[in-house]
């Protein structure tokens, strides 16, 4: 490098440590333009000629700004990643557990023909007048195979798709949760009609519910970069619309088909407004994995509890 004196050139950084200020030099050094570094009274400042000043600030302005904006999305991949030593996510035991639950009530309804059906389904107005077990017991009875091999199917496949984000114990809790409160809220929509519904669809939607909605939260938590960078709201709009479209395609049914669309689209709010709460406040990742278990083991108890309480009404009345 040509020799100058320091009144000759034009400091254009100052940093705490020489790498700091070599990493700056480089980025000069990239404009084709000689730099130096001077320590003095322990900073290290990068100066150029004279000449190649503007150019200089302008292009390390630019690696500056690049720079936090890479920091920031480090930062908010750390904070949408599971912390360190976190319990693993996904465990298809819960799974199995589910399907044979499922088919388990399902023969408990072949055996216990129309009079099980009477004590378990959907009745609005029994509903609204305090046999609240219905919206849990509902969830588990099926009109035939066909039916329930299709709830079990997608709920499967949406379970699956929650247990990385949520972990077991929120992934079913908020399954059984959406279902049981979409079922109350559409009995409140029926009041006084004698509306009968079953099927664990209302759950099933739910946890497509649950996926827009933590998906909606993942990405805005994604977007918050400096303000520079504009706001896509592709990003939020897709996974809603996706979800809509799916619930159009799977909850509407053919014509003449016995299909409660009020209860798949109440399903899914529900889903959609527990999956943002949890995706805000990121309450899975900081759950042990023990109280996941034990999240779990009580969301698939809800329903046997429910049907104790209405074999022990039953009796007892």
């Amino acid at each position: 490098m040509p020799q100058k004196s320091p009144r000759e050139l034009v400091q254009i950084g100052s940093y705490l440590r020489q790498d700091q200020a070599e990493e700056r030099g480089l980025v000069v050094l990239a404009l084709d333009r000689y730099y130096w570094i001077i320590e003095e009274d322990g900073l290290y400042g990068l100066y150029v000629n004279g000449d190649d000043a503007e150019a200089a600030t302008m292009e390390l302005v630019k690696f500056e700004a690049e720079r936090v904006d890479a920091l920031e999305a480090e930062r908010q991949a750390a904070l949408l990643a599971p912390p360190p030593g976190a319990a693993p996510k996904t465990n298809p035991f819960s799974l199995f557990l589910f399907a044979w639950t499922m088919l388990l009530f399902f023969g408990l309804q072949r055996y216990g023909g129309e009079h099980w059906m009477c004590l378990g389904e959907a009745d609005a107005d029994a509903i609204l007048r305090g046999e609240a077990w219905r919206v849990f017991t509902a969830l588990t009875l099926h009109a035939d195979f066909g039916h329930l091999f299709a709830n079990l199917a997608t709920g499967l496949v949406f379970a699956w798709a929650l247990l990385p984000l949520l972990g077991s114990g929120w992934t079913w809790m908020g399954l059984v949760l959406s279902g049981a409160a979409g079922n109350l809220l559409n009995a409140w929509c029926y009041r006084g009609g004698g509306h009968l519904s079953i099927g664990a669809s209302t759950a099933v939607f739910g946890g497509l519910g649950l996926l827009a909605g933590w998906q909606v939260v993942a990405a805005l938590q994604a977007r918050r970069v400096p303000r520079a960078q504009a706001f896509r709201m592709r990003e939020i709009v897709l996974p809603l619309a996706a979800g809509l479209a799916l619930l159009a395609y799977l909850g509407v049914g053919n014509e003449g088909d016995h299909v409660d669309i009020m209860a798949h689209g109440l399903g899914m709010l529900c889903g959609a407004i527990f999956g943002t709460i949890l995706a805000g406040t990121r309450l899975p990742e900081h759950t042990p994995g023990r109280f996941q278990k034990i999240l779990a083991n009580a969301a698939l108890s809800l329903p046997w509890l429910a049907w104790l309480w209405v074999l022990g009404w039953r009796f007892t009345s």
